[in-house]
Formats: C-alpha cells, sequence, structure tokens
C-alpha cells in the first residue's frame, strides 16, 4: 500500500481540484506458485453396446442384467431352425440355377455356330444371348443371398464384443424377435473415463488447457477432450480423461473422484478483491497508469488465496490498482492517491 499524491504540472489547484478524483490504490504482487484447481470428478462408461436381431427368430435364451461376460462369451442365443430351412432352399434354387444357365448356355452356343453359317438370325441369337445372362444374373443373385442367410445364420448366436457387464435387457426368451429389434446392452468393464467439472469461471480456450497439468492421485492426467457445451446450471463445463487405472473392472461408473489443474503463467498476479469488479459476465480492474490517469483493464479470475484474486491479465507486478473511490471514475481521468488506511474518497 503505497500512499502517493499525484501533481499535475500547469494546472491551478482550482482545476486541479475538479478534474481530479482521489482513490486508494494498493500495488499488484506476483503469484509465484502454480494455481490449483480442484476438480470433481465421475467416473463414466463412454460407450455402451446394443446387441440386436440380424433375422426374424425366437429368441431361446439370454443372460440376466448384472451378469458379467468376458470377450467372446456367449450373451444371447435365437433359434435357427427356419433360416437353416431357408439355406437349403437357396441352395436348391441355385442347383437349378446352374442347370438353366447351362442349358442357356447351350442354346447360346447353338444358335451362334449357325448364326455364322446363316442359319440363324442376329434377333434369335440376341433371344438366347439374354436368356444365357439372365441365368448368369440369377445366379449371382441366389449366391449373394445364400451369403447373406450365413451370415444371419451365424449372428443367431451373440457373443460378447469386449470384457463387458449386461446393463438392460430388452426381450425374453420364447419371443419371435424381428430382424433389428434389441435384445439386450453391455458395458464394458475396461473402457471407462474421467468426466471432470472445470468451472467456466477458470475457463479460457481449449488450447490454454492442453498447457496446463492435470494429476490424479499424483500421478500426470492427458486431457484428451473438452465439451462443446455447458451443464445445465451453465456454470460449468466437462473435462474427459482415460481413466488412469491399469484395470477398470472394480472402477465403478458413477463413483465420484477428484483430480488437480495446475495453470503456470507470466502474466498470472495476486490482485486484491476490492480492486476486481464484476461487469455482466466480465471482471474489470481500474489501474493508474504512470500519467497518474486511470485505465480499464479486462482480467481473467483463475481463482482465490486469501483476500485476494488470482488473474491472468496484462496486469504486472508492481502495478498500482484502485481500491476504493472506483464509482464515477472513468477512464484517462487524472487521479489523487490516498493512503488505504485514510478516510474513503468522497
Amino acid at each position: 500500500m503505497i500512499p502517493l499524491l499525484v501533481l499535475t504540472l500547469g494546472a491551478t489547484p482550482s482545476s486541479y481540484a475538479s478534474n481530479t478524483k482521489r482513490v486508494t490504490i494498493e500495488v499488484v504482487t506476483h503469484h509465484s506458485s502454480d494455481v490449483i484447481h480442484v476438480l470433481p470428478c465421475v467416473v463414466a462408461a463412454p460407450v455402451t453396446y446394443r446387441i440386436a436381431s440380424h433375422a426374424s427368430a425366437e429368441l431361446l435364451q439370454l443372460l440376466p442384467v448384472g451378469s458379467s461376460v468376458k470377450k467372446g462369451q456367449l450373451v444371447a442365443k435365437q433359434d435357427n431352425v427356419y433360416l437353416s430351412q431357408q439355406l437349403e432352399l437357396i441352395k436348391t434354387d441355385i442347383e437349378s440355377a446352374r442347370v438353366a444357365r447351362a442349358f442357356a448356355e447351350d442354346e447360346y452356343n447353338k444358335a451362334l455356330m449357325l448364326s455364322k453359317k446363316g442359319l440363324a438370325s442376329s434377333s434369335e441369337l440376341n433371344k438366347f444371348k439374354l436368356q444365357l445372362d439372365s441365368a448368369s444374373l440369377k445366379m449371382q443373385r441366389l449366391q449373394l443371398e445364400l451369403k447373406t442367410a450365413e451370415i444371419r445364420t451365424k449372428r443367431l448366436n451373440h457373443h460378447a464384443p469386449f470384457d463387458a457387464q449386461v446393463t438392460e435387457v430388452s426381450s425374453e426368451p420364447g419371443a419371435q424377435l424381428a430382424e433389428g429389434q434389441p435384445i439386450l446392452q453391455l458395458m464394458s468393464t475396461q473402457n471407462k473415463q474421467l468426466e471432470c467439472k472445470l468451472p467456466v469461471l477458470a475457463y479460457q480456450n481449449s488450447l490454454a488447457l492442453k498447457g496446463h497439468r492435470f494429476d490424479f492421485n499424483g500421478k500426470p492426467l492427458k486431457l484428451r477432450e473438452v465439451s462443446q457445451r455447458l451443464d445445465s446450471t451453465a456454470e460449468n463445463l466437462t473435462l474427459y480423461f482415460d481413466h488412469p487405472a491399469k484395470d477398470r473392472r472394480d472402477i465403478l461408473v458413477g463413483y465420484r473422484q477428484e483430480i488437480t489443474m495446475a495453470v503456470k503463467a507470466d502474466n498470472i498476479t495476486r490482485v486484491p478483491y476490492d480492486a476486481v469488479e464484476l461487469e455482466g459476465s466480465t471482471y474489470r480492474t481500474w489501474r493508474v497508469n504512470k500519467d497518474g490517469k486511470a485505465e480499464r483493464l479486462e482480467v481473467d479470475v483463475l481463482g482465490t488465496v486469501d483476500a485476494y484474486y488470482i488473474v491472468q491479465s496484462e496486469i504486472k507486478p508492481g502495478d498500482q490498482l484502485v481500491v476504493r473511490g472506483q464509482q464515477g471514475l472513468s477512464v484517462g481521468q487524472l487521479v489523487e492517491l490516498i493512503s488505504r488506511d485514510a478516510p474513503p474518497p468522497p
């Protein structure tokens, strides 16, 4: 706190008194340590896997909610009786189409030889060529139908794609399921993340966040993603981290944990509470420049320590900030500095 009287050269006592404003100032100090934010987090499973029917077939069995499964383990099974019969029918159709194509090819070759001898017209040749092409295309279509039916048959047995737990069932044994109808839902027991709340007050931009240090139980964390929207209170945004635990099976979804965020920058200073004013959603302060005039500055508040805000701005250690007398002060106005312990300025 520096009591100081600013005199203006060439000004009469009466003009000086009318143009200047008496204010109380305090000197800005450097914040030597990192600003530490403790962020509340919750364990979440970012992805769930839904198993659905690939064909119209009866559901024979499925695991109940709460079942823990290993990767590749059977979790649900559907009846294959109808698809098996469909496969046999398609195979029969393929054999029939093969015979028809062989016959069409024979007829076309005969017509081609007769055409070369002038004994068959081009229209007759084209007719046999059309029959051959149609038979070939029918073969291709039936082979695709067979391949599709075989895939559907294989997928009547549903297996877990990863270590998981059944979190929801949407059907029951004996139900005749349609194609695409959901059966159950799985949650990975290993793919878990930390979703942490960061106050908007401490947010600048995504690039700045990448430069901060995050720790969980003394171990560094790498920031993976930053949410693009605020929470329901409009006071926090969400930071996403891969959970650092090697074995995440025992890390319960919904469990609350904490991480720390350390902010370090050259332009971080400590300023008194009284020097900072909130205008809408923006924090501002008055600084007295070397000419004894008032300047209006915007600051980003990072945190608090005792009776001080920790801010990031163009303010430097040693700068003089107005802590009393802000009301009625204007940019560029000359000020008279008085001791903080003196009576409040008018």
